[in-house]
């Protein structure tokens, strides 16, 4: 990490604002690290993806680089038709020093479990078997 990234970062999250920006990127960056860590995992691709949500193909796209607003109820959608779940943990903020600090706090990172075979049986969307 460079002095001016370390700086700057340090600016951000210096005020309420700058910090409350930073941890809803971060947040929205494990979402979709996570998604596409498990569509990694079990080989699904974004038209895929998309095919069991009933969606397009760029809905996947916008949604896995940020620009689209992902609710919970998106994320609970598509990571079961991927036949996960998400499991959250919640930890203290605590004094954010640089990045390097926020990054190995305590790994409260999401993580997606695995649902089994009920994803793979039946049409997310529809409940279609």
């Amino acid at each position: 990490m460079t002095a001016m990234t370390t700086r700057a970062f340090k600016e951000l999250t210096a005020d309420p604002q700058g910090l409350r920006l930073y941890l809803q990127e971060k947040t929205i960056l494990e979402c979709t690290e996570a998604i596409c860590e498990a569509m990694e995992r079990i080989g699904v691709t974004k038209a895929e993806l998309a095919r069991r949500l009933g969606r397009t193909k760029g809905f996947i796209t916008q949604l896995l680089d940020g620009r689209a607003n992902m609710t919970l109820r998106t994320v609970s959608d598509v990571l079961g038709a991927l036949g996960y779940e998400l499991k959250v943990n919640v930890g203290s903020i605590g004094k954010v020093r640089n990045m390097k600090t926020i990054f190995e706090k305590n790994s409260k990172k999401a993580t997606v479990i695995p649902l089994g075979k009920l994803a793979k049986k039946q049409r997310w969307v529809t409940g279609k078997s």
